[in-house]
């Protein structure tokens, strides 16, 4: 009986091997498209794979050729896509990288990495500002899911990122649009105001960025407002103290505000950066600004305080000093450059 019960098994075992090989051989003929689709796919991947490895080497031209065939294979592999376009930017050929983006996009439009370098390309490589503005304003309407579990997985923070880094490249597209209306034309203002309020959405998710922050004040000066200028300028100088252009944009302000005697200061110490980073290429315009200062500070009768008036040696408190036409540094350890260079001017700009 066992023996009986034994062989009805292995029939019915064989037989049913039978019937999924006939409904194998039947699935072949009836969705042999599908089949070939996921053939390829596979076949993509290995490309795929074989080119992360070639880029990620550097080798970007067998990269290229890897992802080509993927792409050949399995045109819906977004990544690869990507990393074909972020190829193209490197060899400078930006309609290329253009068509690699858009064709990622195509198939992943929630793409935020690849999206924002199609962007950036578009506005700082192209000047197509108004496409760029679009896809940075679909990277800010996005509302993608998302999820926050400590110390496993977050996605809430990058998001906030990549909306703050949309907005802030939406604010140098405007500005860039504003440069070819022209200075002070109805046009131009109107998008400065647009890049102002873009920077200011910018700031709710990036915090303490110096590149927002000063953008966001440089574009406040150009547009007069003195208050938010003044006041921005200070908090990108105390994010980044050693950053000579904040000095000397908050030099340049306070100049056209006729603070002359603090604008000095900060011409100062804006020298003092330039020569301590061997970045002398502006020397010849700032000595120049510097003079003109010192002039109005005479007509205004201000003869002894530029006699008193020690530059940067009252600055530095006996820390920088002058040797060979370049600035050092005398004692390393008690020089402190944040406290040296910080902003002193914000409550002045506050109480306008």
């Amino acid at each position: 009986m066992n023996l009986i019960i034994k062989l009805l098994k292995l029939r019915i075992t064989k037989v049913f091997i039978f019937l999924l090989f006939i409904a194998f051989i039947a699935s072949l003929y009836f969705y042999r498209d599908w089949y070939f689709v996921q053939y390829n796919k596979c076949v993509g991947y290995y490309y795929v794979n074989k080119g992360d490895k070639e880029y990620k080497k550097e080798h970007y031209q067998k990269a290229i050729d890897y992802y080509k065939a993927a792409l050949l294979r399995y045109p819906g592999h977004s990544r690869a896509s990507c990393n074909l376009g972020n190829i193209y930017v490197s060899f400078e050929n930006y309609y290329e990288a253009v068509n690699a983006y858009e064709n990622a996009l195509r198939f992943s439009p929630n793409f935020i990495a690849c999206r924002m370098d199609l962007g950036i390309i578009l506005s700082e490589k192209m000047a197509d500002y108004d496409k760029a503005i679009q896809e940075y304003g679909r990277i800010t309407n996005a509302n993608p899911f998302t999820v926050n579990i400590p110390f496993v997985y977050d996605n809430k923070k990058p998001t906030q990122i990549n909306k703050g880094l949309a907005y802030y490249n939406m604010g140098l597209a405007y500005r860039g649009k504003s440069v070819y209306m022209g200075d002070k034309s109805l046009i131009a203002v109107k998008y400065l105001k647009k890049a102002q309020d873009s920077y200011k959405k910018a700031e709710k998710y990036l915090k303490n960025d110096y590149d927002n922050t000063f953008n966001l004040a440089l574009t406040s000066h150009l547009l007069g407002d003195y208050t938010q200028a003044g006041e921005k300028y200070c908090e990108a100088i105390n994010i980044r103290p050693e950053s000579f252009e904040a000095h000397y944009n908050m030099a340049l302000l306070l100049r056209s505000m006729k603070l002359n005697k603090e604008a000095l200061d900060e011409l100062e110490k804006t020298i003092m950066l330039m020569d301590y980073y061997g970045d002398d290429t502006k020397n010849k315009y700032v000595f120049g600004i510097v003079n003109e200062i010192k002039r109005r500070i005479l007509n205004e009768g201000g003869y002894d305080y530029l006699k008193e008036y020690d530059g940067l040696n009252s600055l530095s408190e006996g820390n920088i000093v002058y040797k060979n036409g370049k600035v050092l540094v005398e004692n390393q350890k008690d020089f402190n450059m944040k406290e040296l260079l910080k902003c002193n001017y914000k409550k002045q700009f506050e109480e306008i």
